[in-house]
C-alpha cells in the first residue's frame, strides 16, 4: 500500500476484515504523528485474567484490539470510552466493551455470538436514547474503525463538527467525495445513514432524527485545511461535537 494516507482508500480496506481493520488503526495514527508502539496493548496476563473472571473467552477480534491498542486514550476514548479488560462486563445476553458518557448507552457484542472471531455490535437499552439491545454494527473491527475515526483526540479542535443537513448538499456529497460502505448499521435505519470521504475528511449523513425534516450532517477532519474546506463548500450554523 502507498504511503499515501487517502481515507477514500484506506477505509474500504479497514472494512474487509480484522487484519484490514489493525492496519488501518496503524496507518491512522502515523498519518497523526503518533505511531503505535509495542506498549499501547495490554499484556496477555490482563486478558486472560478477564476471560477467567467472566467465564468465557473473548472474540479474537476483541483480544487483538486490546493487545494492539488499548492502552492508547487519544484512539480509543471520547464520548465513548474502551472499557479496561478488568471492567468488562457481562450484562444479560451481551458483553458490554464501550460506555458512552453523556446519554450513558453502552456497546457490547451478544453472547450468543461470542465464539466468532469478529462477532456483530450491539447498542444497549439503558439510556434514555435506545429501547432495547439492537444491532449497531456488523462485525467488532469495523465497529473499531468507526471508533478510531470518530472518537480520538488526535485531530483536536477540527475533528467533529455537525449542523442540519441541507437539500443543496447532496451536489457537493456526490461530486467531490466519495461514498464508502457505511461503518455503523443500525437497527431500522435502512438507507437512512450514508458516508462520504475525501482523501482528509469524511462526511456522515444521518437522516434517521425525525426531529431534522432532512437530518444531519457530521464531519471528521484529520486537519484543519480539510475542515475548513468543507465548511466552505456547505456554509451554515456547525456546531463542535467532539469533547474529549
Amino acid at each position: 500500500m502507498s504511503d499515501t494516507f487517502d481515507l477514500r482508500v484506506e477505509l474500504p480496506a479497514a472494512l474487509t476484515g480484522p487484519g484490514g481493520a489493525w492496519r488501518f488503526v496503524e496507518r491512522f495514527a502515523a498519518r497523526l504523528c503518533a505511531p503505535i508502539g509495542p506498549d499501547d496493548g495490554f499484556p496477555e496476563a490482563e486478558l486472560a485474567a478477564a476471560e477467567l473472571r467472566l467465564g468465557l473467552r473473548l472474540p479474537q477480534a476483541m483480544r487483538e484490539l486490546y493487545a494492539r491498542f488499548g492502552r492508547r486514550h487519544d484512539l480509543l476514548h471520547g464520548t465513548r470510552s474502551l472499557l479496561p479488560p478488568e471492567e468488562l462486563e457481562v450484562a444479560g445476553a451481551a458483553l458490554i466493551w464501550q460506555v458512552e458518557k453523556f446519554w450513558l448507552y453502552q456497546i457490547a457484542v451478544p453472547l450468543d455470538r461470542i465464539a466468532e472471531a469478529d462477532p456483530p455490535v450491539l447498542i444497549d437499552g439503558s439510556s434514555q436514547a435506545y429501547d432495547d439491545w439492537e444491532p449497531f454494527a456488523e462485525r467488532f473491527s469495523v465497529m473499531c474503525v468507526e471508533t478510531v475515526v470518530s472518537e480520538n483526540s488526535l485531530c483536536g479542535d477540527w475533528g467533529g463538527w455537525r449542523r442540519e443537513r441541507l437539500a443543496s448538499d447532496a451536489a457537493y456529497l456526490e461530486q467531490s467525495l466519495t461514498r464508502i460502505p457505511p461503518l455503523l448499521s443500525p437497527y431500522g435505519r435502512d438507507d437512512a445513514d450514508r458516508w462520504y470521504a475525501g482523501a482528509d475528511v469524511l462526511v456522515h449523513e444521518d437522516r434517521s432524527d425525525d426531529r431534522s425534516e432532512l437530518g444531519w450532517l457530521y464531519v471528521r477532519a484529520l486537519t484543519r485545511e480539510a475542515l475548513d474546506n468543507v465548511r466552505r463548500a456547505l456554509p451554515g450554523p456547525w456546531t463542535e461535537t467532539v469533547d474529549h
